[in-house]
């Protein structure tokens, strides 16, 4: 059988501001709290569990992913490398703002989340440019991998996982917010061929049935 790479990717533990239900995007300094703590150690753990081991391990820039990231390593063994194309979307002026319904600052930020195609950015990025980055990431840093790495581990946020989603299974940008993915969630992606396909999507590893196949 052909040598499969897998890719798991891990979204970072809750923040204060995912809490309070507040934008982070381009906030890079905003740490886990006590409940995000918990939820990476609870992570680390079931990978672990699992019997996950990782050739590489790769971190966004901000602090929420970076701190998820070392607690994983320190369960699981290995040393985060960061890469600034996973870091989260910029959200500009809006980051800070409240995202519940009927909490959006105005009709823009919630066309963002509700009808991503017409969304303008002010001070952030576009879609277009957030895809872009994490498309580089995905053909020019990971697919490269297959053939010397078995396992990969990505830690990083809620819209760069949707983007690789997006990616991977070719959805239209009206579609990038499909699926909920709770912090301190997993997707696993495949390698085979230089082809990806979505084999895990939104697992919790902190669940006893989690396993990766």
């Amino acid at each position: 059988m052909p040598r499969v790479m897998r890719i798991v990717f891990l979204r970072h533990g809750q923040t204060d501001w995912n809490a309070a239900h507040r934008i982070q995007g381009g906030v890079s300094e905003i740490d886990l709290n006590e409940d995000g703590v918990r939820q990476a150690c609870a992570a680390a753990e079931g990978i672990a569990r699992a019997g996950l081991r990782f050739d590489r391990v790769y971190t966004s820039p901000y602090r929420r992913a970076m701190h998820t990231a070392e607690i994983a390593c320190a369960r699981i063994g290995g040393r985060p490398v960061v890469d600034a194309r996973i870091r989260e979307i910029g959200f500009g002026e809006y980051e800070g703002t409240p995202y519940l319904e009927g909490g959006f600052c105005d009709d823009n930020i919630r066309a963002a989340f509700e009808n991503p195609p017409a969304y303008v950015p002010r001070g952030g990025e576009g879609f277009g440019q957030v895809l872009g980055r994490v498309g580089d990431f995905l053909y020019n840093e990971l697919k490269p991998l297959e053939g010397s790495c078995d396992s990969v581990l990505v830690v990083s946020h809620g819209g760069v996982l949707h983007a690789v989603v997006s990616h991977v299974l070719g959805l239209d940008l009206a579609h990038f917010w499909d699926g909920r993915q709770r912090n301190c969630c997993v997707h696993v992606v495949e390698v085979s061929g230089g082809s990806f396909s979505l084999v895990g999507r939104g697992l919790d590893p902190a669940s006893p049935d989690f396993r990766v196949h």
